[in-house]
C-alpha cells in the first residue's frame, strides 16, 4: 500500500528517477524534463507516492496559468470562472501501474483543490489512452479538444479535462 505525503524539495532527485522510467515507457512528458529545477518550479503544492520509503509517483496543483492549453480553453468557455487550479505532473513508476496508486494521488490534489475552492483542469495528449480513461472512470467532465505544442514545432491532440466541482 502507498503512503501519500506532500512532496519535499529532497525528493526531486527521486522523482526525476521515476520520471526517466516513465519517459522511457511512455514518452512522458513529450519535451523531456530539461532542467528540474524548472520543471517542478510551478508546482504550488505536490505529492509524492512511497512504497516502503521510495517514491514511486508523483502528482501537483498548479495556479492557472493560460501558457496551460485546458486553462486557455476554459478560460474561453468560461470567461468568468477564476477558481480553477491546474491538476499536473502526475506520474507513476511503471513497476507500481494498477495498483490505484494514480487514483490516490489524484484524491489527495482534489482534496487540496475543494479546500481551496477551485475547480481543477488537466489536459492529456491523445496518445496517453490509460490517462484519458482513468479521468473518464474517475468522473471528470471532458470539455473540449485542443492542440499542446511544445518545443520546435512539435504538437499534438490533447483532451481537456474538469474535475469535480468544488
Amino acid at each position: 500500500m502507498a503512503t501519500i505525503r506532500l512532496r519535499t524539495d529532497q525528493d526531486i532527485a527521486a522523482c526525476l528517477q521515476v520520471l526517466d522510467a516513465v519517459y522511457e515507457e511512455s514518452g512522458y512528458p513529450v519535451g523531456g524534463v530539461g532542467d528540474p529545477a524548472l520543471f517542478f518550479a510551478r508546482d504550488d503544492v505536490a505529492w509524492v507516492a512511497e512504497i516502503d520509503g521510495i517514491v514511486t509517483g508523483h502528482i501537483s496543483l498548479a495556479i492557472a496559468g493560460t501558457d496551460n492549453v485546458a486553462v486557455a480553453l476554459w478560460r474561453r468557455q468560461h470567461p468568468d470562472d477564476t477558481n480553477i487550479a491546474v491538476l499536473g505532473r502526475l506520474f507513476v513508476h511503471p513497476s507500481s501501474r494498477k495498483a490505484g496508486m494514480a487514483s490516490t494521488l489524484i484524491d489527495a490534489a482534489v482534496q487540496e483543490a475543494r479546500k481551496r475552492r477551485r475547480r481543477l483542469l488537466m489536459f492529456a495528449l491523445v496518445k496517453d489512452q490509460d490517462a484519458i480513461r482513468l479521468y473518464c472512470k474517475l468522473g471528470w467532465q471532458h470539455f473540449g479538444s485542443t492542440i499542446y505544442k511544445w518545443g520546435e514545432g512539435n504538437e499534438m491532440a490533447a483532451e481537456c479535462f474538469a474535475g469535480p466541482e468544488p
